[in-house]
């Protein structure tokens, strides 16, 4: 897949964000699989891969209002990752960083979201 439709999985535990990002990476071109955030977005993203449709991408949310949060290491680092979190300290960063993952704070910009999207695919952001 190039660039412009990727195979992107996206976790996100709040349906109306996760419903409004799903249909703006579609209008962008990209093919979007949703899964929970937590231990079933691993499940999901391993899913793809035994199937032989390794994601470009995986968007997720980092941790949930309830207390949760998304187990980092259960994921690939071989596949780009944006973090999305609206708990900006110190341990969230922390985590990210050690993944290699792009970090975005909440409430998102949709438009940054979407370059950040663009550059990842394009190979020209950093990550892992």
């Amino acid at each position: 897949m190039g660039s412009s439709e990727a195979l992107i999985v996206l976790a996100e535990d709040d349906l109306a964000l996760r419903a409004l990002l799903a249909q703006a990476l579609a209008c962008d071109g990209h093919r979007v699989v949703a899964a929970e955030p937590g231990s079933r977005l691993a499940c999901v993203v391993r899913e793809l891969v035994d199937a032989g449709e390794p994601p470009g991408l995986i968007i997720t949310d980092v941790r949930a209002p309830a207390g949760g949060s998304q187990p980092l290491g259960d994921l690939d680092r071989a596949i780009p990752l944006i973090v999305m979190t609206a708990y900006g300290d110190t341990w969230t960063r922390s985590r990210a960083a050690e993944h290699g993952a792009v970090l975005l704070d909440k409430p998102l910009s949709l438009g940054i979201l979407r370059q950040v999207v663009r550059r990842i695919l394009a190979g020209t952001a950093s990550y892992g």
